[in-house]
């Protein structure tokens, strides 16, 4: 069967409406993980609840019933702040860094084709120009970060050096965002 041109089009589309959505990725993400932090902090609420219960109602099974709920009311307390690392990351800032590097670089990826189709105002330009500026020092400061951890080099500057490039990128996207 022969692919036509108005299949490669529709197909091109649906890979732009998937793209569209991957800039709000971190939002979502962000949610995710608070909900999932309430839920677990819910039922540490509810089992300290049940052992608060079980110490007035039954006099004899009070020591049993907190000997048995206190280590399941610790453990689903400490589970509520949790990351994910990424596979490959050398800890938690490396991950995170590749999360915010990854971001932007959807970002402008989604800018270039809504200017290819003619849907990137002229005013956002400069801020698209802004914005890859600062991609490729934020990127060039997380390869050189990874490179310190990665060969045991004392790695404080290149963590403060990301840290500054890193919020200049979140600046950059934000200030894109607006003008877009």
């Amino acid at each position: 069967m022969a692919t036509t041109h108005d299949d490669i089009l529709r197909a091109i589309g649906r890979i732009e409406g998937r793209l569209a959505g991957i800039d709000k990725l971190f939002e979502r993400v962000s949610a995710l993980e608070t909900w999932q932090s309430w839920l677990k902090g819910g039922w540490a609420a509810v089992l300290g609840l049940y052992a608060w219960l079980v110490h007035g109602s039954c006099g004899s099974l009070k020591g049993i019933g907190l000997v048995l709920i206190l280590p399941l009311l610790f453990s689903a307390s400490a589970c509520a702040a949790h990351y994910s690392l990424h596979p490959g990351a050398l800890n938690k800032t490396d991950s995170a860094a590749y999360d915010a590097v990854l971001i932007a670089e959807t970002t402008i990826d989604q800018a270039r084709l809504d200017d290819k189709a003619g849907r990137l105002p002229a005013d956002a330009k400069d801020a698209l120009d802004a914005l890859i500026r600062s991609y490729n020092v934020a990127r060039a400061s997380w390869l050189t970060y990874r490179g310190a951890l990665a060969t045991n080099v004392a790695s404080q500057i290149y963590f403060d050096q990301l840290t500054n490039n890193l919020s200049d990128l979140t600046n950059a996207i934000r200030e894109f965002a607006e003008v877009k």
